[in-house]
């Protein structure tokens, strides 16, 4: 029984790949049809608000980092840029 089950699946394998190749040969590649220039566009003003402008904020809030909430900042600063230098 298993083995009549393997070779139906295999016979079943075997024809739809070969329909695939058949359909695939009887494609004919189309090109992309061409935009209407007749119609002219007329852009709308959109609904959504201005966006409204902030200063950046360069301060980390939530840091993660202990080195950045510690009191030497500046040895932590050297370090960071010996790494750099490599």
């Amino acid at each position: 029984m298993e083995l009549e089950k393997k070779q139906i699946e295999k016979i079943q394998k075997i024809i739809e790949e070969e329909e695939v190749r058949s359909l695939r040969k009887e494609m004919i590649p189309r090109a992309q049809l061409m935009p209407f220039f007749d119609r002219p566009f007329f852009p709308q003003r959109s609904n959504r608000p201005l966006t409204i402008p902030r200063e950046p904020s360069f301060r980390m809030v939530n840091s993660k980092c202990w080195s950045c909430n510690s009191g030497n900042e500046l040895y932590h600063f050297q370090h960071a840029h010996q790494d750099w230098n490599y």
